[in-house]
């Protein structure tokens, strides 16, 4: 477990970062011999891959948060449409690709953490669009499992989850490839996102779609 942890995080420090040194590098030895465009494509790969170092690192101190039970809850007020909306707006450049459907309009006011749940909700997010098919389609829902208990659901088009992969795909430092055989990166994300809906009084589950597709199930109390 050590040795697996070991590798999964060199990996996915070291890979970003050689793509930002080398992408920084070429631009500053061949900037004057470089197009206006060139020039902008190479900065732009070397901040996308700055941001997802900055996403890994942020998700290995949230884990070690809540490991050492770091994390507090703070209640109030939650319009669960509302935080959803958020949600998507904050990973708008990476959903720019993606056919999202908002299935739910009816309000529901939950008292729960609204930080919390937001990061367990993008966390499921990314892994859809990390996932999704050629061209990704999410489908979002939320309601009243019942009278204690709120859902959200996040729906992918990818290709389904094999049924031994449905709860290693929790576990911390899981890898699995993707359909193209490029590394897909660590479990911590779905791990993590486990971790704060238990926090929340509910749970993450995950089956299969009968489109196909890998369906999320995160649920919540109504009153954490």
């Amino acid at each position: 477990m050590h040795r697996q942890m070991l590798s999964s995080v060199s990996h996915d420090l070291k890979t970003p970062l050689a793509s930002i040194i080398g992408s920084l590098e070429v631009h500053a030895r061949m900037k004057d011999k470089l197009s206006v465009e060139k020039q902008e494509t190479l900065v732009r790969l070397a901040l996308e891959e700055a941001y997802r170092l900055d996403n890994f690192i942020t998700n290995i101190l949230d884990m070690a948060k809540l490991e050492n039970g770091m994390v507090k809850i703070k209640q109030e007020k939650t319009d669960v449409n509302a935080l959803l909306k958020n949600c998507l707006l904050r990973l708008s450049n990476r959903l720019q690709n993606c056919n999202t459907v908002f299935l739910a309009t009816d309000v529901l006011e939950v008292t729960s953490d609204p930080v919390l749940l937001s990061r367990a909700v993008c966390l499921v997010l990314d892994n859809a669009v990390k996932y999704g098919g050629a061209e990704p389609r999410i489908v979002l829902n939320y309601g009243l499992k019942t009278s204690q208990l709120a859902y959200i659901t996040v729906q992918d088009n990818g290709r389904g989850i094999l049924p031994s992969q449905m709860d290693a795909i929790f576990s911390k430092y899981t890898r699995f490839a993707k359909e193209d055989q490029q590394n897909a990166g660590t479990g911590l994300g779905l791990s993590i996102g486990r971790e704060i809906m238990r926090l929340l009084g509910g749970d993450i589950h995950v089956t299969n779609n009968e489109e196909g597709g890998g369906l999320f199930t995160l649920t919540f109390a109504v009153n954490a």
